[in-house]
């Protein structure tokens, strides 16, 4: 009895303190610079069950999720629960902006919480040298050729602990390769001396023109210097610098580069080969045979090595011309890449084998080709030795010899008819042996269906096991198979609501659920840039992904209209229009 009246007084209080939902935000700052953050933080009052919040529409911020606590207090037998995420927000453009409210809905209820207005402006002007920590980024050409490799190195200069260092760069029109690094230097400027994390990175531009390097984002943690203790705290029984003293307080910072505008120059069309093979850099070309000695017949390696700084990845070696004297077969190549003084550098190695034809001193044709080397502004064309080989001749005849038959008689006239042998089977020259046979019709179609059925059901069985190894497998692949149906399932069950507002909310809920899951986009606070991003990626005309965002704008307009009107029945077909245009071309 007691154990069930204890229940009973449990369950009570969760119903009285259930009865006091409350959901509030808040932040830690109303005004920052480009180069702080806020942290964002949304609190339900009364349970520790609530789900994840409905975020507001966020395009000038990034968004890092840092958790959920939950929290349960008794005080005088009043029984208090909570629950709180928190969110860390990153702005993107100076300018005001309003945290537009929050939702989140509870058995059958939402709730929301006030807005809330952020101001972001510039950073201080302060010249470098005079902060804690700023960053750089620096080319090393500002006007390459395409294909020329250009270094981009990003810095970040500190005088002060940082930790959970991360960078975003942008390279659009350029393909990139890792250096090594980051590198752990000091450089003093100004008589001050920092420490510097070096990033390089390898960047080959694609096109002609004018390139940009967009303004990137550097994120790391400062360790907050005001929270370091100045004297040994005397409950901590190591004493200053040890461990214990580590702990201090963090703050998320960020900063951002500058834009850089590269001039790409086109490679020449003067005096430009025909064989041409796309390399841009120096490089130099060798070749080697396996054996210098072969009988005709049989296979010598041939090793043809291209080494040098360039795009050396994106070589396609032309197939030589070989002449009558050898057969060639060419195998797969094979690529080893290096990184010294932050170019790339590398070999490949082609692998052929030849067969010489004919018995003799031969010599292996030359291998040619063509590059455009940037320091001289020229083409360049290299070319191997030509190799030495002796075809020897086979060790036995090659030839067919038939021996002659004993039996053959030579008439007395002197013409000769010689018989060469006769084959091991009878030949057949009439038409009596052949019979025309046919198959009953039903019993073809039996041997017809027997034939083709196991294959039937092999590339039946093959298709269904790789469908259900990318479902589990591919997560992008499962979210998009299903979004469809469920979007239009959803449509279904929704009607009309007396608060046109409430429409507008369930029908966001409903297009952003399917976009997140045809686009792999995580969560439901997916913003018009991450959506215009991916279709942009994806099989999408300008005409779609500006239907997709009207149609956003248009639910968050209704949302927080004061007077919406009644448009439910016309947004309802509208968004389903739209998923269905959408579904026919993803």
């Amino acid at each position: 009895m007691l154990l069930w009246a204890g229940m009973i007084l449990l369950l009570s209080a969760e119903a009285a303190v259930s009865a006091k939902l409350q959901v509030t935000a808040s932040v830690d700052k109303r005004e920052l610079t480009l180069e702080d953050s806020v942290n964002f933080s949304i609190t339900v009052e009364g349970t520790s069950n609530a789900p994840q919040p409905e975020l507001p529409p966020l395009d000038s911020f990034m968004i890092r999720s840092r958790g959920s606590s939950s929290s349960l207090q008794i005080i005088n037998d009043a029984r208090t629960a909570s629950i709180t995420y928190a969110f860390l927000l990153i702005p993107k453009t100076t300018g005001t902006f309003i945290l537009g409210p929050a939702t989140v809905a509870i058995d059958g209820t939402t709730y929301r919480t006030e807005p809330i207005t952020l101001v972001v402006k510039k950073p201080s002007k302060a010249a470098n040298t005079s902060r804690e920590v700023f960053v750089e980024l620096q080319v090393s050409n500002r006007k390459p050729y395409v294909q020329e490799q250009v270094t981009a190195t990003l810095r970040v200069f500190h005088r002060v602990e940082l930790r959970n260092l991360g960078a975003h760069l942008q390279y659009s029109g350029f393909r990139e390769e890792k250096l090594k690094g980051p590198v752990r230097t000091t450089r003093v400027l100004n008589g001050i001396r920092y420490r510097v994390f070096e990033i390089p990175t390898a960047l080959f531009p694609l096109r002609p023109g004018s390139i940009e390097i967009p303004s990137g984002l550097v994120e790391f943690d400062q360790v907050d210097s005001a929270n370091r203790k100045k004297s040994p705290d005397p409950f901590n029984p190591f004493g200053q610098g040890s461990i214990f003293d580590k702990f201090a307080t963090l703050k998320h910072k960020t900063q951002r580069t500058e834009a850089i505008t590269l001039q790409v120059q086109p490679l020449p069309k003067k005096k430009r080969p025909a064989n041409f093979s796309n390399l841009v850099g120096t490089f130099n070309i060798s070749a080697r045979l396996s054996r210098p000695k072969v009988e005709v017949g049989e296979t010598v390696t041939l090793t043809v090595t291209l080494a040098g700084r360039g795009n050396i990845r994106d070589l396609a070696l032309p197939t030589p011309d070989w002449g009558k004297d050898f057969k060639a077969y060419e195998d797969q190549s094979e690529y080893r890449q290096t990184s010294a003084d932050r170019t790339i550098s590398g070999e490949r190695v082609y692998t052929f084998a030849l067969v010489p034809q004919i018995p003799g001193d031969l010599q292996v044709p030359p291998v040619t080709l063509t590059y455009f080397d940037p320091e001289k502004a020229e083409y360049v064309s290299i070319q191997t030795r030509a190799l030495p080989i002796t075809a020897l001749p086979g060790k036995g005849d090659s030839q067919l010899k038939i021996v002659e038959s004993e039996s053959v008689e030579t008439p007395r006239n002197g013409n000769s008819i010689k018989k060469l042998g006769e084959d091991i089977l009878p030949i057949h020259t009439g038409a009596e042996i052949f019979e025309n046979y046919r198959l009953p019709r039903q019993s073809g179609a039996l041997y017809g269906l027997g034939m083709v059925l196991p294959a039937g059901l092999f590339f039946l069985y093959a298709w269904n096991y790789q469908h259900r190894q990318r479902l589990k497998h591919d997560i992008a692949f499962s979210r998009s198979q299903g979004a469809y149906q469920q979007a239009l399932k959803q449509l279904d069950a929704l009607t009309q609501a007396e608060d046109p507002r409430h429409s507008a909310r369930e029908l966001s809920s409903i297009v952003r659920q399917y976009l997140g899951n045809i686009l792999n986009l995580q969560g439901m606070a997916i913003t018009s840039a991450e959506v215009e991003e991916k279709l942009r990626n994806g099989n999408f005309s300008a005409e779609e992904i500006e239907a997709v965002q009207r149609l956003l704008e248009k639910y968050e307009a209704l949302q927080y209209a004061s007077s919406p009107g009644d448009h439910s029945v016309d947004l309802i077909q509208e968004s389903r229009s739209l998923i269905n245009r959408l579904e026919n071309k993803s």
